[in-house]
């Protein structure tokens, strides 16, 4: 039985190995040696205009100055390694860009949602709310204070008038005190909060 030869593609075919000094003019098939493509390969990148041929002196067929046809060559992919290099660097700047677009829009709808918010009421300013709770305040002390006289005129009938003077008095330091500690403690959140 006839063994099959499994030939390789051209692609990863490696360039031959040549021996001597190059000619000044070559065919398709000796440049795509040099360069490691095929003959097909260098007539296409003819097409394509990347290199030229010539008719060499004293005629004939057009063929390719070898030295300067390697050259172009090496010219030729390495433009296009440094244009996709400058691709990527453009499409990594321009989806940086779109993030950047993306955040600008979404913080401009978080911005219109607020603003709408609080033309609907539902916000109000801070010298409005630093009214509102000074006044919710007062009315607290004011609660406040009013609980020991309200406790004592339920123990009234249960104990001594001394002792019953003595718990209010009692209460009311206590109840200061803690209303005291609370504003303390309120005043030093605040100044904490300024820069």
């Amino acid at each position: 039985m006839a063994e099959r030869v499994k030939k390789t593609p051209a692609k990863n075919k490696k360039p031959e190995i040549m021996h001597g000094k190059p000619t000044e003019w070559a065919d398709s098939a000796a440049i795509g040696k040099l360069i490691g493509k095929t003959a097909r390969r260098v007539q296409q990148l003819t097409q394509e205009g990347v290199l030229e041929t010539e008719v060499p002196p004293g005629g004939g067929a057009r063929k390719y100055r070898t030295c300067e046809t390697v050259q172009k060559y090496i010219a030729h992919i390495e433009a296009k390694a440094q244009e996709t290099g400058e691709n990527s660097r453009t499409a990594e700047l321009n989806l940086k860009k779109l993030e950047a677009e993306v955040e600008l829009k979404e913080s401009q709808g978080q911005l219109h949602r607020l603003k709408t918010a609080i033309a609907e009421g539902k916000y109000i300013s801070a010298n409005q709310a630093t009214e509102e709770l000074a006044e919710f305040m007062a009315a607290f002390k004011k609660f406040t204070m009013n609980i020991p006289p309200r406790a004592v005129g339920t123990l009234s009938g249960y104990a001594d008038a001394i002792t019953v003077r003595a718990t209010e008095k009692t209460m009311r330091k206590e109840l200061e005190t803690m209303l005291a500690a609370f504003a303390d403690a309120a005043m030093e959140q605040q100044e904490e909060r300024q820069p």
